[in-house]
């Protein structure tokens, strides 16, 4: 059974503003992304400078990435809904792995691309499916690489989901599409796996110390202007 508790309460929650993507009882809060984005990443400032020789604009280029990847999920939340979509080699990919899963499991959609909210962060989920009657999430990547990150969101996300809705998930699946061609790689973590369940729980704990470096990081800048 997962167990949300940890030592939060002794926070300092603060207004982010209407320039907030997520709102809760009228007060601005920062995203699970925006919270992860307090751990540096040496690869990023590689890829950045690499970029650069290049001579491309990293921002331009992050920007065509992160379109391309919106692009992906609401084409596979339309495919999903019955809705009309737009046709790409990520989706074709996704069709290829929801046929395979329907081959061989019970499938059964709980929720796709739902925001939820607590009071000291927000995400938006992909999908969330039952498998054989088990909850599972599932989060869609075109990124060229998978790395600790990801799980870190998904953790905040189980969080979130059982907290909010009082769902507790039983596992996660990251799928990574290859962005030229109809090919993904599937990164599975079934949490009654000892082994998965440490990962997660890991995880978990390392996401909640961003939640808390981050709400006194901001109280310490607060504070160093009215002291300085």
């Amino acid at each position: 059974m997962f167990n949300a508790e940890l030592l939060l309460n002794d926070i300092t929650t603060f207004d982010k503003g209407k320039k907030a993507r997520y709102h809760i009882n009228g007060r601005g809060i920062p995203s699970v992304t925006e919270l992860l984005s307090f751990i540096d990443s040496e690869g990023l400032i590689g890829w950045a400078n690499r970029i650069g020789r290049q001579g491309l604009d990293n921002k331009e280029v992050a920007n065509k990435a992160a379109e391309f990847g919106t692009m992906v999920h609401e084409s596979i939340e339309n495919y999903l809904k019955g809705k009309k979509y737009t046709d790409n080699v990520c989706l074709d990919a996704f069709k290829e792995w929801w046929t395979g899963i329907n081959s061989f499991h019970r499938v059964r959609i709980i929720g796709q691309e739902q925001s939820i909210v607590c009071e000291y962060f927000a995400g938006t989920y992909d999908l969330l499916i039952t498998i054989d009657d088990k909850p599972y999430l599932v989060d869609f990547k075109t990124s060229n690489h998978v790395g600790y990150k990801y799980f870190m969101q998904l953790a905040a996300y189980r969080y979130l989901l059982y907290t909010q809705k009082n769902i507790n998930i039983e596992g996660c699946i990251v799928l990574q599409f290859d962005k030229t061609e109809p090919k993904y790689r599937e990164f599975n973590l079934n949490f009654s796996d000892p082994y998965d369940y440490e990962f997660i729980e890991n995880c978990h704990r390392s996401f909640m110390g961003l939640v808390y470096t981050y709400y006194n990081a901001k109280l310490c800048q607060r504070q160093f202007g009215q002291l300085f």
